[in-house]
């Protein structure tokens, strides 16, 4: 630690805080709030040559350190205990080529503040549901969002990086790294930059369909029967819903986000009323309006901070079977606001790679997520209990309806099967990383090679 601190007294641009700091209590936590670890410090560099130094001085002292960007890992693993944090949340410029339909954003800039940077220019792109998410953790672990069957996941919209290696050398990422990076996220440098696609989309027709709650069993199984005829008929790829059960300001309902993602608003009303017919509705807040203005609704529906974990399941469809296990435990859903169950659907148009990658989940799927959250610890076990019966549940259904394996951001460390998710591309991934990272430098990170 000497040296570090040595390092810091001579670049004193650079903030940091230990225990010991005022600020520490601020800056420390992500949001999760029982995340265990405490780092001996947390560094926020403002730019490629202060990481190049922290990695330099950090590596020749054998310091172990965890890079941090939203920190909305679900189970803590942007902080080590008594290791470094690096913040990126200092680098979070967005310069926009319009011409190009390209921008430059830094690697800790977070999803909302990329869209409203983005709609200054009348362009956008894809991005999380959950816009308080730093946006390169999600890209470059896959990236699902609510335009990814009009652009694409979040890895295909990445033509360039500029990487802070091993080494602590500033370099721009080549070809190989680069398909390392589309899908194996952080292990190979700290990400500086990312140059992405934009989007000629200046405002969408979107919102929320929040139906009355009733016989909340029953509206999940009517709502997918008329969703499953729907994608029977073909769906454009330019509309996508989400739904969720939410305890919402009507009660435990069934909440759906819409989102439209067109200029021809008018086509966009016809598929809105025929969504909204598929029961009574309580709440209608879908309107035309831009992407920054759609998501900070969607960020006040979420809490900065909060107790809690996530169980996730990856599965090919909501099958007869798998709806009947929602609809027994999605009404048991604990009445605190914070808990939350989603079924986000990957469609095959959101899955045609337009760069190389190693994300592999390229075939249409749903992701489920039992999100228990809970305002304070005493009142998350209620909240566990519930979720833990509920994943239970789904596990015993039809193991063929499976995907191959879940989403990494959204699975413990421990319950991830690497070779498995990655199939033919793991010892590609490993060939990689012995390459730019020989000694694991980047070892505690979502993707552990």
């Amino acid at each position: 630690m000497e040296q570090l601190t040595k390092f810091l007294s001579e670049n004193t641009h650079i903030h940091y805080a230990t225990p010991q700091s005022p600020d520490y209590t601020e800056l420390r936590p992500g949001f999760i709030l029982n995340v265990r670890e405490v780092p001996a410090m947390i560094v926020r560099p403002r730019s490629a040559e202060d990481i190049a130094g922290l990695i330099s001085v950090l590596t020749a002292n054998d310091l172990p350190f965890s890079v941090r960007g939203g920190g909305h890992d679900m189970y803590g693993r942007s902080q080590i205990h008594e290791g470094i944090t690096i913040d990126m949340r200092e680098i979070s410029h967005v310069e926009v080529e319009v011409e190009n339909l390209t921008a430059r954003v830094g690697g800790g800039v977070i999803s909302m503040s990329l869209l409203k940077a983005l709609e200054v220019h009348g362009v956008t792109t894809p991005h999380s549901v959950t816009p308080t998410v730093g946006y390169t953790g999600w890209a470059i672990h896959g990236g699902y969002g609510l335009l990814s069957a009009t652009c694409g996941m979040g890895v295909d919209q990445i033509l360039g990086a500029k990487v802070i290696d091993a080494r602590g050398s500033i370099r721009d990422a080549d070809e190989t790294m680069l398909t390392a990076i589309r899908g194996g996220g952080g292990a190979f440098g700290v990400i500086y930059e990312l140059k992405i696609k934009v989007y000629a989309l200046n405002q969408v027709l979107a919102g929320a369909i929040i139906y009355n709650p009733g016989d909340l069993g029953e509206r999940i199984h009517h709502f997918n029967m008329k969703y499953w005829e729907l994608k029977e008929e073909g769906i454009p790829s330019r509309l996508t819903v989400y739904q969720s059960v939410m305890n919402g300001p009507v009660g435990k309902s069934l909440v759906v986000l819409f989102m439209w993602a067109s200029a021809d608003t008018e086509e966009g009303q016809k598929w809105l009323s025929r969504i909204s017919s598929w029961g009574p509705v309580a709440v209608n807040t879908v309107t035309v309006q831009s992407l920054a203005d759609f998501n900070a609704i969607t960020d006040s529906m979420v809490p900065k901070h909060t107790y809690g974990t996530m169980y996730s399941l990856c599965l090919h469809q909501l099958t007869p079977e798998v709806l009947d296990v929602i609809a027994e435990h999605a009404p048991l859903q604990p009445n605190n606001p914070e808990v939350i169950f989603t079924a986000h659907e990957v469609r095959a148009e959101a899955l045609k790679p337009s760069l190389t990658n190693v994300f592999i989940n390229r075939i249409p799927h749903f992701t489920i997520e039992v999100i228990p959250m809970a305002a304070s610890a005493e009142k998350l076990e209620e909240n566990l209990v519930w979720a833990q019966k509920f994943i239970a549940a789904l596990k015993s259904t039809d193991p063929r309806n499976f995907v191959q394996s879940n989403y990494p951001p959204l699975t413990s460390t421990n319950d991830l099967d690497l070779k498995m998710y990655y199939g033919s591309y793991y010892n590609d991934l490993k060939k990689i990383k012995q390459q730019y990272d020989p000694d694991n430098v980047f070892k505690h990170t979502v993707i552990r090679l």
